[in-house]
């Protein structure tokens, strides 16, 4: 839980300073993002202290954490576009790459097991 405190406290920083010079263009989806982690650091926050609400659980915290990748890649799309960078050659959206829980919201919750049990079979 503490390098999750850490992170949240950089990221919290990181947004400060993003409000002071990020155009209007980009703040919207930002400040969707922001909101969104702000309830899913809640609710591993709760979950943590054994204080989480009838349907928090792990699955729905990995869960909530795969769905902040279209709010991730809408903010990146609205830097680019406030940058002036529309897509790579071919008129292409570029594309980010993937994380390992990108495409499998099941891989955050067996991260959390395998470093609370140990590794599962």
């Amino acid at each position: 839980m503490r390098a999750l405190e850490e992170t949240k406290d950089a990221y919290r920083d990181r947004w400060s300073e993003a409000l002071m010079i990020a155009s209007e263009a980009v703040i919207a989806p930002a400040h969707e993002l922001n909101e969104t982690l702000a309830r899913v650091h809640g609710q591993v926050k709760r979950l943590e202290q054994g204080n989480h609400r009838p349907d928090e659980s792990l699955p729905s915290a990995a869960d909530a954490q795969h769905a902040l990748w279209s709010l991730i890649d809408a903010m990146r799309e609205a830097m680019r576009r406030d940058l002036g960078i529309t897509g790579e050659a071919g008129g292409e959206p570029a594309r980010r790459s993937q994380s390992p829980s990108s495409g499998d919201p099941t891989a955050l919750t067996r991260v959390f097991m395998e470093t609370r049990d140990g590794p599962n079979p």
